[in-house]
């Protein structure tokens, strides 16, 4: 291999470093959640709704992730249409759900309260260990209520 032919190989795996390098350098910080929405009213357990991110900024394209009160929801994600990200999503839960959509550095949260109809007392949806669930209720009548 001649001396020529080496310069032109280290030159464009250079090139080739820095660009790589710039890729993952890039401001995340610079995608943006504008805000998140879910479809429906009344949310209640076991039931499909539909969830949409309006995303803006230079990194508009970077995956996107879902969670439900932390948990992960959806894996990454890519944003499509351009602009927009959707994922449908059916709670388990009765209760709070934060659900996050994040992208880059940026992310956005919403809260939906989801009642199971099956128990519609659910008492403070806002306490996780708060309410009259099953197990209050047999409790209750073991010991008489008042």
């Amino acid at each position: 291999m001649n001396t020529f032919s080496r310069r032109i190989g280290t030159g464009i795996a250079g090139f080739a470093t820095a660009a790589v390098v710039s890729v993952f350098a890039a401001p995340q910080a610079s995608a943006t959640v504008d805000a998140i929405t879910v479809s429906g009213s009344n949310h209640v357990i076991d039931t499909e709704y539909a969830l949409t991110a309006k995303l803006s900024g230079a990194g508009i394209g970077l995956l996107v992730y879902w969670s439900d009160n932390g948990e992960d929801i959806s894996g990454p994600k890519v944003p499509w249409p351009v602009g927009e990200a959707h994922l449908n999503w059916t709670p388990k839960t009765p209760g709070r759900h934060l659900i996050t959509c994040s992208q880059g550095g940026s992310t956005k949260t919403i809260e939906v309260m989801v009642t199971d109809p099956s128990n519609p007392d659910p008492g403070d949806p806002t306490d996780p260990g708060g309410g009259t669930g099953s197990a209050g209720k047999a409790l209750s009548g073991l010991f008489g209520s008042s």
